[in-house]
């Protein structure tokens, strides 16, 4: 019995190695940036496109936790933690996102993504819970740099006068940053973490329903355009599964880089998928990112040595 006790335990430190977390967490939840390509084509707007897979996704992770027999010691605070960090993490950065995107376009707005861990560090620093460590911050913001750059080196907005709309846009980092605190400070005690991560995404979807009822808008009828939802419906809930547990090994910052991560799944999937090409300038952005998350979790002896 020996082996497949060793086997599991082994198992158990993979899956708790925070390395992994982080490029899982950011590949699971950049499949939205492909999908939500696909959607466009079946017919689905941006906003239906946020609250049905969150909605449907929710669902499925609670249902799942029921059946697991999961139950939380107390109701209320699970409630009260779902539904602020639903709007923090799901409904503020995705309306703002909508709206600055219409304006400003896909690119130019995605450049927000790469703050959350700036404001994530400087938040977490300022409640107490993140210590100043230079190596750190040297990581973080060369790895903005690099995020930044993998932006710029795709097709940009255009000549838009955009700072009243980029102004509005930083909301979106400041809110993904305020959630990653606030999960980390006030996650209940006890409760699995796929109950968490369905809890989040319902209170998100409670959020965009009044904004989704007000839109009017179709509903998407062909068969095709729900199989997208659903298949968003599976990478959302394995996202947020996994995401929840990462967070719970990681410190904010740290979990914060999944950004990072994220974007460059959505360069991989334009290469893999929508015929786009790989330049120069998106190389060295890569090479960037990389040495930033290096940096970040480069220990003070390491650098001596």
């Amino acid at each position: 019995m020996r082996a497949p006790t060793a086997a599991a335990s082994r198992l158990r430190q993979w899956g708790d190695a925070p390395l992994l977390l982080l490029i899982a967490t950011g590949m699971l939840l950049g499949s939205m940036l492909p999908m939500s390509r696909v959607a466009r084509v079946e017919g689905w707007s941006p906003l239906a496109f946020a609250f049905w897979p969150a909605l449907g996704s929710g669902l499925a992770l609670v249902a799942a936790a029921g059946r697991a027999g999961t139950r939380p010691a107390t109701t209320w605070p699970v409630l009260r933690y779902s539904l602020i960090a639903g709007v923090l993490s799901v409904a503020i950065p995705n309306t703002v996102t909508f709206i600055v995107m219409q304006r400003v376009g896909t690119s130019l707005t995605s450049l927000v993504y790469t703050l959350p861990p700036l404001f994530t560090y400087t938040f977490a620093w300022g409640v107490g819970i993140e210590r100043y460590r230079p190596l750190r911050l040297a990581g973080i913001l060369v790895g903005l740099v690099g995020a930044a750059l993998l932006v710029l080196s795709r097709e940009s907005a255009g000549g838009l006068d955009a700072s009243a709309w980029l102004a509005l846009a930083l909301c979106t980092p400041i809110s993904i940053a305020a959630g990653n605190v606030y999960r980390k400070l006030h996650m209940p005690p006890g409760v699995e973490s796929g109950l968490l991560a369905g809890g989040m995404l319902l209170g998100g979807s409670l959020a965009l329903l009044p904004l989704q009822l007000a839109s009017g808008g179709p509903l998407a009828t062909r068969p095709s355009a729900w199989l997208v939802i659903l298949a968003q419906c599976a990478f959302t809930a394995l996202g947020y599964r996994v995401y929840f547990h990462f967070q719970r090994v990681a410190d904010p910052v740290y979990f914060s880089q999944f950004g990072y991560v994220l974007s460059a799944t959505g360069v991989l999937s334009g290469l893999l998928f929508f015929n786009e090409h790989l330049s120069l300038p998106t190389l060295l952005a890569i090479g960037v990112i990389v040495a930033g998350i290096a940096l970040v979790n480069l220990r003070p002896g390491e650098a001596r040595a």
